[in-house]
């Protein structure tokens, strides 16, 4: 949030939003949007909160850029705070030991270099929360060494005869999946309850999926030629940051030029700016 307040403090910014009438800078990822509803992300959704009142173990994975994390932040920012406890951890390289270190954390606990420490100040911190439920989310999954997924794993059968200690989602690039069925991870493989792929955008969905991002910031007329939709469902490929970014850079070429539409020539101006639509449109 603190990022976008800066941006938004830009000068140039404030004139383009005043320019066109938005209350916002639009494609801006602001948590404070409503996403775009997708069939698929409903069933991620769906399936997020099935997992979180089971407390059990779910895949959430799917290319760069499809909106996983976006996705996992709007869902953790619903669950109801008397019933969830939602703990994020998006730093992928840490080691079993800082994994720990980082989970006692946020649950209000000092860390120690003994092991037996932490896991004794882990089952207390658990045993304070009563009735919550933790949901522990680790972001770009795909990223972390071996030990610290196996220190997860074996975290999961604290207390073994109740139920599981927290509610996990692990989410990561498309082959997670298949990085979880290597043989030393086959243990934790075999925990999973859920997996849900989040796919990039449909041809047919693009065009609703503009309308409805430059809606989220108060511009309700068409905005769009034709052909810069074509032009911006060729170069995104349907990946929804490369959508935000490159209609989001149209916008500001239409705002200097003086249009109130955007045109095929603003978004080939924005393909000069983002280097991955050039590589894609220039291959």
């Amino acid at each position: 949030m603190e990022a976008r307040k800066l941006m938004i403090a830009d000068p140039i910014l404030i004139q383009a939003t005043r320019q066109w009438g938005l209350r916002d800078v639009p494609f801006c990822d602001d948590p404070s949007h409503t996403p775009f509803p997708t069939p698929a992300w409903e069933t991620a959704l769906r399936q997020l909160n099935q997992t979180a009142a089971l407390r059990s173990f779910m895949l959430l994975r799917g290319e760069n850029g499809v909106g996983k994390s976006a996705l996992a932040a709007h869902w953790l920012a619903s669950l109801e705070s008397k019933a969830y406890l939602p703990l994020a951890i998006t730093q992928a390289s840490l080691s079993a030991t800082g994994l720990m270190a980082v989970l006692l954390h946020k649950l209000g606990q000092p860390s120690s270099l003994h092991r037996s420490r932490n896991l004794a100040s882990l089952e207390k911190a658990l045993h304070d929360l009563g009735r919550i439920t933790p949901v522990l989310v680790m972001d770009d999954s795909q990223n972390y060494p071996p030990g610290a997924l196996e220190e997860i794993r074996l975290l999961l059968g604290l207390n073994l005869t109740r139920q599981p200690a927290f509610a996990l989602v692990l989410i990561g690039d498309s082959y997670l999946q298949d990085t979880l069925r290597l043989a030393h991870h086959r243990a934790l493989y075999s925990r999973i309850a859920a997996c849900c792929h989040l796919p990039v955008l449909e041809r047919a969905q693009i065009e609703p999926y503009l309308t409805h991002g430059f809606a989220q910031v108060g511009l309700e007329r068409p905005c769009l030629a034709p052909v810069a939709i074509e032009l911006l469902a060729s170069a995104s490929g349907g990946v929804p940051r490369q959508l935000n970014i490159l209609t989001r850079t149209a916008w500001l070429e239409a705002v200097q030029s003086g249009a109130n539409t955007i045109g095929s020539e603003h978004v080939r101006k924005a393909f000069e700016l983002v280097p991955a639509a050039c590589d894609r449109v220039n291959p």
